[in-house]
């Protein structure tokens, strides 16, 4: 009798509790399964929960190095800037991309080519920024954390462990930004010429243009790379590719990139100052380093007006400078804008 009396009563309390918002199978809001869907793709996402699959990693490119990440289920991303500074450049916007909720927000570096709209989408989502001490000193505000994982004045090639994350990680290294230097002769100059006329057919967004007007002088901060270390893969994102070869930190990157490969994923910047007299030298010298399986190209998209150019006026040239390495990785090669919000470019299984 007694023992029915308690089914009973157990039987009534959990209807009662699964009828009650937020209690029994968890359910997410309708944005969040939208924003999810749109960035990492229906096929990626519970739709009553809004839970992105847990058996892979999932690179969506937003533009630039800005990536929203799913790494076994934990969504983030690795810096934050929309670059819609020509109309609909990116089929996404500041508040879909807050919408998905990230944890975190990865700053390689605080140019707001990267990270303008980083305390934006923090504020908005509940992100904590990751990032030097210099970035957090600039970006943190009120509704704004931040955790720092490079210490002012932290030496190239130095690094520091980050478990914000769970489940995953990371290896925060303290990095160099690129910088033009005197030409060496071991690679032909690269300076792809924009579109002539683009600034007829596609004039820039006067709104966009003024919001950013405001963070043009957004300082550096330093330059962090970052390693991730999650169901038995090895990752690497980075957004800036110093002249390693040429500057006095450049031995200690090389040698602290050797000890994190060889990898699984390199998603890496190709784009950089150096490229004008030395060419792609700089970013090969970070794959021959890393000895990536797999690299995606960053920072390589026409992102802004004049002074960028699509990515395809620098593909072969690529190609050309990864020739020089003997440890050829599979290249998945982003092109814009078809390949922005295209997930299943730039993704593997967990082991």
């Amino acid at each position: 009798m007694h023992r029915r009396v308690v089914l009973v009563v157990s039987l009534l309390l959990a209807i009662v509790a699964t009828s009650l918002p937020g209690v029994g199978t968890a359910r997410a809001d309708s944005a969040l399964v939208s924003a999810r869907s749109a960035v990492f793709g229906t096929h990626n996402v519970d739709q009553a929960t809004g839970a992105v699959r847990n058996d892979r990693v999932i690179f969506s490119w937003f533009g630039v190095s800005s990536f929203a990440v799913a790494m076994a289920g934990q969504v983030f991303l690795t810096d934050a800037w929309v670059p819609n500074a020509y109309r609909n450049q990116v089929p996404t916007t500041r508040a879909q991309i807050a919408a998905i909720k990230p944890s975190h927000i990865l700053i390689g570096h605080g140019h707001f080519d990267h990270a303008a709209d980083a305390a934006d989408i923090a504020k908005a989502s509940g992100a904590r920024l990751v990032g030097s001490a210099g970035h957090c000193a600039f970006f943190r505000r009120p509704g704004v954390t931040c955790d720092a994982v490079a210490a002012t004045g932290a030496r190239p090639g130095s690094t520091q462990i980050y478990r914000g994350i769970p489940g995953i990680t990371v290896t925060a290294m303290s990095n160099i930004h690129s910088t033009l230097k005197a030409p060496t002769g071991q690679h032909p100059p690269l300076l792809p010429i924009p579109p002539s006329d683009r600034l007829a057919t596609d004039p820039p967004h006067a709104d966009e243009l003024g919001r950013l007007a405001g963070h043009l002088d957004d300082p550096e901060g330093g330059a962090v790379l970052y390693a991730f270390s999650v169901g038995g893969r090895r990752i690497v994102w980075n957004d800036s590719v110093g002249p390693v070869s040429q500057d006095p930190g450049g031995r200690a990157i090389l040698a602290g990139l050797r000890t994190l490969g060889p990898i699984d994923l390199h998603v890496g910047s190709i784009q950089g100052f150096n490229e004008i007299t030395n060419g792609l030298g700089d970013p090969i010298r970070y794959i021959d380093a890393l000895q990536p399986k797999v690299f995606v190209p960053n920072h390589h998209d026409d992102w802004f007006p004049v002074i960028a150019t699509p990515a395809v006026n620098r593909e072969r040239a690529f190609f050309d400078a990864l020739k020089t390495i003997d440890a050829r990785p599979e290249v998945r090669y982003l092109r814009d804008p078809e390949d922005y919000l295209r997930p299943d470019r730039v993704t593997l299984p967990l082991r």
